[in-house]
């Protein structure tokens, strides 16, 4: 298994830390090159895999001391957590993300039709 950990920036800001687990067989020139700088999706996408649809479950929660720490927080600052299952068009999974958002600095839109 493959983790990559990253603090995510907007205008220079911390306002996130993901934590992304990949299948080490299937992505292991990932492992070798990755970027942190650059899209991990570009990198998957270049393996030759296609996203599918993913399943994310939104939640509230606290940060623990080192995750504040990390996002320049504290442990009483509420915070955004996802959880994404990405897969491919055969319906294997890709990833597993753990994403971890500032609530003062993040907000999310979702436009929902019949």
């Amino acid at each position: 298994m493959i983790h990559l950990e990253r603090v995510l920036l907007a205008d220079g800001q911390k306002i996130g830390l993901e934590s992304t687990y990949l299948p080490a067989g299937r992505f292991a020139s990932i492992a070798r090159s990755f970027d942190p700088g650059t899209s991990l999706y570009a990198a998957i996408r270049a393996t030759g895999v296609t996203f599918d649809s993913a399943t994310e479950r939104i939640e509230t929660v606290l940060a623990s001391p080192r995750e504040a720490a990390l996002l320049d927080s504290t442990t009483a600052m509420p915070m955004l957590l996802l959880n994404r299952i990405s897969l491919d068009t055969e319906g294997v999974p890709i990833e597993r993300v753990r994403s971890l958002y500032r609530g003062d600095r993040v907000a999310f839109l979702a436009t929902l039709r019949e």
